[in-house]
């Protein structure tokens, strides 16, 4: 907000949002909000809703929902420091807009 020269007020009217909820969200005096609330903040500072790590983290956790083999994998590395195969660090560095959860390779 203050990159924007917002006050809460402004913000809150731009997102028909609380400027007290707002104050606490900033202050970490509330939970993280749901996506399409993530969404609306977003939008009212014109940023997209990936500037937000929360929102970030949240699209992360569905794709590695969605794949057992995938959680499996990054399990392994991030938890258990196994190597990392060469398709998962072409997957890795690959641009976001492009990425594709790799095949987990055979143990």
């Amino acid at each position: 907000m203050q990159q924007r020269d917002l006050s809460y007020r402004q913000l809150a009217y731009k997102t028909r949002l609380s400027a007290g909820y707002l104050n606490h969200l900033t202050k970490g005096r509330r939970p993280v909000p749901a996506d399409p609330v993530i969404r609306t903040i977003a939008t009212a500072l014109h940023v997209e809703p990936e500037y937000f790590i929360e929102y970030r983290l949240r699209q992360v956790l569905d794709v590695v929902e969605a794949s057992s083999r995938l959680t499996d994998t990054l399990y392994g590395i991030l938890l258990l420091q196994a190597p990392v195969s060469d398709a998962m660090k072409a997957a890795l560095e690959q641009p976001a807009q492009d990425a594709q959860p790799p095949a987990a390779e055979p143990r």
